[in-house]
């Protein structure tokens, strides 16, 4: 097995219940791992581990569920990115092999009912704000480090709609993957603030913090949460935080034929209408990216993403 990525593992308990010199002390351990390897492993973060055990129990009775029947929450609308997409439908230069469900904050349509799925919406939406409290926090840890104001990013997601995923990568044949152009998902970068993950045992997610094409295990971490920084954190901080490719990959099991996989990200966006430009700090320091629209860089991220909407087929 390769070596495995070299990311810090943090508790947060010591942010949440602790005093304000400790508190100091995450922000900084959560900034220096963001400003270079673009990821850190948090432990101890308030969310239960038997809640993360029940979402992925109830992601599996979802996935389990016929085709034809998850097909009647397919997503249709890029703006709303909000309902079930199956295998093929996200591509993004390659092909990917995984099916995925959408939950978002304020509505959910597309959304198995009570009748359909016990449980499943009202504790997919309880489980959403547990992340959404966390990201937040992680993220004061950065407005912390960078003397922004502790609630620089409180103030930028009041409205915020981000997106807790469901992802199931079927058992599928190694040598399907090890194709050219396949993977369990192809190299990417995440395009909003920060993506919180959960993972399952299975293993196959690598990261390549310094694009060099060395890509490195991020092993599962039972009780942690992996999160990483996306593209408009990297911007808006003018490359201080790094949001680097990864991509999952066959993972290290013996035999021809691979398991399945789940995994739960959390994808954090600021308000749509927040203009995110870069901040510059330091005498002489140049800005190296345009102001963009946050809301309008989410949805053209989204189209570009998935190929039933690039296409105009209307996903029904």
């Amino acid at each position: 097995m390769a070596e495995a990525a070299d990311i810090a593992v943090v508790s947060f308990d010591r942010f949440i219940n602790g005093s304000d010199t400790d508190r100091q002390a995450v922000a900084k351990e959560v900034y220096d791992a963001f400003s270079s390897v673009g990821w850190i492993y948090i432990s101890d973060h308030g969310i239960p581990q038997s809640r993360v055990d029940e979402v992925f129990g109830l992601a599996k009775s979802f996935f389990d569920l016929s085709l034809q029947q998850k097909l009647a929450w397919r997503l249709k609308d890029a703006e709303v990115n909000q309902g079930y997409t199956a295998d093929g439908d996200e591509a993004n230069g390659g092909i990917d092999h995984k099916e995925c469900y959408e939950h978002r904050r304020f509505a959910n349509p597309l959304c198995p009912s009570s009748n359909e799925l016990p449980g499943f919406k009202e504790t997919l939406d309880d489980f959403y704000g547990q992340c959404l409290i966390l990201a937040l926090n992680v993220l004061k840890c950065l407005a912390m480090a960078m003397d922004l104001g502790d609630n620089f990013f409180d103030n930028i997601t009041r409205r915020a709609d981000p997106q807790l995923r469901l992802i199931h990568y079927p058992s599928i044949e190694r040598k399907i993957l090890e194709q050219e152009g396949h993977a369990r998902i192809i190299p990417h970068t995440d395009f909003g603030l920060c993506t919180l993950l959960f993972q399952d045992d299975v293993g196959g997610l690598e990261v390549d913090p310094f694009h060099t094409g060395d890509f490195k295990p991020a092993i599962p971490k039972r009780g942690t949460v992996l999160i990483n920084i996306a593209d408009l954190l990297q911007r808006l901080t003018n490359d201080r935080c790094r949001s680097t490719i990864h991509r999952v990959v066959s993972p290290s099991v013996a035999g021809d034929i691979l398991p399945a996989r789940y995994s739960i990200p959390f994808f954090i966006h600021p308000d749509p209408d927040v203009l995110i430009d870069p901040i510059v700090k330091d005498e002489g320091e140049v800005k190296r990216y345009e102001a963009v629209n946050a809301g309008e860089w989410r949805i053209w991220n989204t189209k570009k993403n998935y190929t039933t909407l690039k296409e105009g087929v209307a996903a029904a």
